[in-house]
Order: structure tokens, then sequence, then C-alpha cells
């Protein structure tokens, strides 16, 4: 398939996810523009983009971020607007307005706010006819009445699982957390990721990963593909039933059955995008002719971050696992081609870690501080 050589401007540019999006259209023949609003973001040390865009922060200065994308948009001329972070609420909030002026790939806003919604994602995919674990809004009385067992406590819109409890039904104190929180039943079991790109409503693109290693409770560092054809058929009638345009994330819980329970969506870029090579490319721009999948094979792993975090999760895995992980598994930062972003990811990591340290919050709640969805006030 011939594609056409455009313009291209990806926002989010702190995360790898963006910088290898970059690498892989930058291969694929396209002028790749990135943007941010930290001036540390990674993939601005990235040699495969024409140029790198500081702009304000889209929750605090929304309105500025949006006039701030019109101007360079137009500037820069730019045919597609890929956003792949937490920005991408905003920018969707935008769209109409953004498309006058280039394609935004992203989803519609009304479907943006249903799959972020950690409780209304769980309603809207039961009565698709899907199991999901038993999810309720917190109210100051209704947990100890409607659980008895391990929960799990989330806020209706977080990320990384930055706020999250376990506890026991019975330790739960009533009035203790209010109806922008869920409970949710605790399914034991092991967590598996995917991540898509559809086109309305057809599935252009899938790969789906286990989390074995994490920075944190929730953001997986380390992939490998593993087929799931009941995970593929969940997120086939999902974006079929939206006519979904965009990328799409889930996370589930496979229990010990073997059942895949959904238990939310992140209507975004995530890991999975790691898996792809080049030939993603073309799901961006149109039908690739089926869906594609990664090579069987691929296992990428974030090394920095296998290091960072690697105490916490000694507790969890077996350290010749991660001993092995981290020195067989490719990482994704390091590139023969494009050196530069593996030496500056240091450098980053460490003005993240200054910020943090300033703001006192921990580094997952401080990388997107700025970029966070947490309401629809705007």
């Amino acid at each position: 398939m011939s594609i056409k050589r455009r313009k291209i401007l990806i926002t989010g540019a702190r995360a790898p996810v963006t910088l290898h999006l970059c690498r892989v259209l930058h291969e694929s023949g396209h002028e790749v523009y990135a943007s941010d609003s930290v001036s540390y973001a990674l993939t601005k040390a990235s040699n495969t983009i024409k140029d790198f865009f500081l702009f304000p922060s889209p929750k605090f200065q929304t309105e500025n971020f949006i006039s701030s994308l019109i101007d360079y948009i137009q500037a820069r001329k730019i045919d597609l607007l890929i956003p792949t972070c937490e920005e991408s609420f905003y920018i969707s909030k935008y769209k109409e307005k953004l498309s006058l002026y280039c394609e935004v790939f992203v989803g519609d806003f009304d479907k943006m706010m249903l799959l972020h919604h950690k409780f209304d994602f769980i309603q809207y995919v039961k009565e698709l006819g899907f199991h999901t674990p038993k999810t309720i809004q917190c109210s100051a009385d209704n947990v100890q009445q409607i659980f008895d067992g391990e929960i799990v406590l989330k806020r209706i819109y977080s990320r990384f699982s930055d706020h999250v409890v376990f506890l026991h039904s019975n330790d739960y104190e009533p009035g203790s957390f209010d109806s922008s929180w869920i409970a949710q039943e605790k399914i034991d079991g092991v967590q598996y990721c995917s991540y898509a790109i559809a086109r309305d409503g057809k599935l252009l693109a899938h790969s789906v990963y286990e989390t074995s290693f994490t920075a944190g409770i929730g953001a997986t560092i380390a992939f490998s593909y593993t087929e799931r054809k009941d995970i593929e058929l969940f997120v086939r009638a999902v974006v079929k039933d939206l006519k979904f345009t965009g990328q799409i994330s889930f996370d589930f819980i496979v229990n010990r059955e073997d059942q895949a329970f959904p238990i939310e969506c992140n209507p975004r870029s995530t890991s999975g995008l790691h898996l792809f090579d080049h030939q993603i490319a073309e799901s961006f721009f149109g039908d690739p002719g089926g869906t594609l999948y990664p090579d069987k094979e691929t296992k990428m792993a974030i090394s920095l971050a296998m290091v960072a975090y690697g105490l916490d999760n000694w507790k969890r895995q077996p350290f010749s696992k991660w001993l092995r992980t981290l020195f067989t598994y490719r990482d994704i930062i390091w590139s023969f081609h494009d050196v530069r972003p593996f030496f500056y990811q240091f450098f980053s990591m460490f003005s993240l870690w200054k910020e943090s340290r300033r703001n006192e919050r921990s580094m997952i709640g401080q990388s997107t501080s700025d970029i966070s969805w947490d309401d629809d006030r705007i």
C-alpha cells in the first residue's frame, strides 16, 4: 500500500510510546513534528523529528493550548494531528475546531468520556453482554452492603493506578470515599492489556501483552505479545458498537479459569504500540487491508524503569525472571539510528524527579500532572 508523505504533529512527547511512534512514522517516510508542555520531553532529543513544539498546559491553560496548536498547525502546514497521552481528552473536546485545520486522529468526545469514566465504562460493557467485576460508585453506606470480600477502590478518572486502594469490605469505613470513587470486586488473576487502532469501527491493528513488571502499581515496563482471541473479540465488539476512530486500550484481569474480565479503558496510546514496527504507520491513514498484529517474537522493555523499579518488582516476581527480562528484552529507547534519546532519558528522568520533589508528588503522579483529565469542567 502506497502512503502519501504527510506532515504529522504528535503530542505527548514525554512518553516513550511517542518516541516509538515518531520513529516508525519517520521510517515510513513522513515528516514528523513532536510537542509537549514539558521542556524535557524524551522525544525532543530524537533525530526523527523535524521540530519540537512546547505548548501550554492542556489542563491549566486549555484555551491557550488549543490556540497554540492551531497556530503551529497552520505555520507548519500539518496534515495530521495524533495525540498520545492524556492531552488526548482536551484535543477531543476541541476536535471539531481543530479539524478545520488538519485531520485529528482521536475519538469523539462523548465516546472518550464514556470509555474513560470507570463506572460508566463497566455499565456500558455489561449492556454489550460481557461479564464484568461487580462495580459500584461509592456513597456513604453502600459498599459494605454490597461487597463481602476483597475490593479495589479507584478514582473514576485516574491513570497508571495512581489512585488505587486495596482493602477488605469489612475494613471499609462509611463516608471515607465519595462518589468520585468506584468500588470494584477484586478478581484474583493476571493482568493483561490490549492496544488497538480503529477507524470508523473497524479494528486495524491490535496487540495484547501480559503485565509482569510495572512502575508503581499499574504502568507496565516490559512487553511481549500474547495472543488472546477472547480479548480481541471484546475489543472488536466495542470499537464496532461505538464506530470508534482513534487509539484505544483496555485492561483485563484473567482469572484462574482463564476468563478475561475487562476492568477499565484508556482511549489513547499505551505501551502495546511498542510491539509494532513501521508497518503500523498504515493504520493511521486508512485501511491496511485487515488487522495488523505484532511479530510473536517481539519483546520490549524500558530498561531504565526496570532498574529503577527493580526492588518493587522483586517482591512480586522472581529475581531470575526480572534479570532475564532486563537482559533479553530489547530496550525501547535505544536505537543505533537515533542514539540521543537513550542518553537524554537520564536528564529527562532527573528533571521529572526534581519536579516531583518540589511539588511533593510521586514521579508517576508528576508525569501527568499538567495533562491529566480528572473531570469534565472545561
